[in-house]
């Protein structure tokens, strides 16, 4: 079914457009005040909670002044929050500790859970309006990991792309976090050109992204002909290190347009 919409759909040369999610603080401008954050490093916490933190510096912009800063912290299960911590800006190497956000939310060590993610916001005064930023950082408490998780026989399944399929994960040899997937192309009954997908995998924050990889020449396997260089670029993604799996957003394209962004699910066999 796919493949006869697309059929259609490609002749119009699909193009997608972003909804624009930024809010225009009308009433507001000149005095809302928003901090910049610099990367977050390392940008999870693990099950061992004296030993999980995240560090990362905040700054005003040139000319910026407010009356105090707060960081605010949510648990997105239960949407739970509590302020952490007030601060002086700028400051360089703030570190939230676990037991920090424990202490905030009032929750037992018991309750830290593999699978939970904190939400981190920095909230700034100025004449009275405080503005709550966007958030500044997720926080996963992730499980154990190791490298060797990110590579092996895995199957995967898209539903916005209709598609589903086994395919195999395997290391750079001179570096465990760029993946190579083999295996898309073909999976998909289509003739791939031995092209292999690129997973950069970033051990800091969980994160996956990775370059445009054209893995089929043509589309004639699915009655498109006219179309060339079918490529895949990760876009965003995530590794679950507690159910092994990749959520992976890709731009799938070829040279005579887009079909969009969708998302896909890798879990190891």
């Amino acid at each position: 079914m796919k493949k006869y919409f697309y059929i259609i759909a490609a002749t119009l040369l699909i193009s997608i457009s972003c909804e624009d999610t930024n809010e225009n603080l009308v009433q507001e401008r000149g005095a809302a005040i928003v901090p910049l954050m610099s990367e977050v490093l390392p940008a999870f916490f693990t099950e061992n909670i004296e030993a999980s933190y995240v560090q990362f510096d905040l700054a005003l912009s040139p000319g910026d002044q407010i009356d105090k800063a707060e960081i605010e912290v949510v648990r997105a299960r239960g949407n739970k929050s509590g302020i952490l911590k007030a601060l002086s800006l700028p400051v360089t190497g703030l570190k939230v500790t676990a037991s920090e956000i424990l202490s905030a939310l009032n929750i037992p060590e018991s309750d830290f859970l593999a699978g939970d993610v904190y939400n981190l916001y920095v909230l700034t005064t100025k004449g009275g309006l405080t503005t709550r930023s966007k958030a500044a950082v997720g926080i996963p408490v992730v499980c154990y990991f190791d490298p060797s998780m990110l590579v092996g026989n895995y199957y995967y399944e898209s539903a916005s792309w209709d598609e589903e399929g086994e395919v195999t994960l395997e290391a750079d040899p001179d570096d465990p976090y760029k993946i190579y997937v083999s295996g898309m192309a073909e999976s998909q009954g289509l003739t791939g050109n031995g092209n292999k997908l690129v997973l950069i995998f970033n051990p800091n924050s969980f994160t996956v992204s990775g370059p445009k990889v054209i893995i089929a020449d043509d589309l004639s396997d699915w009655g498109l002909d006219d179309y060339t260089n079918h490529a895949y670029e990760p876009v965003s993604g995530k590794f679950d290190s507690c159910a092994e799996s990749y959520t992976v957003i890709f731009d799938i394209t070829i040279a005579q347009g887009g079909w969009g962004n969708f998302s896909f699910i890798f879990t190891k066999l």
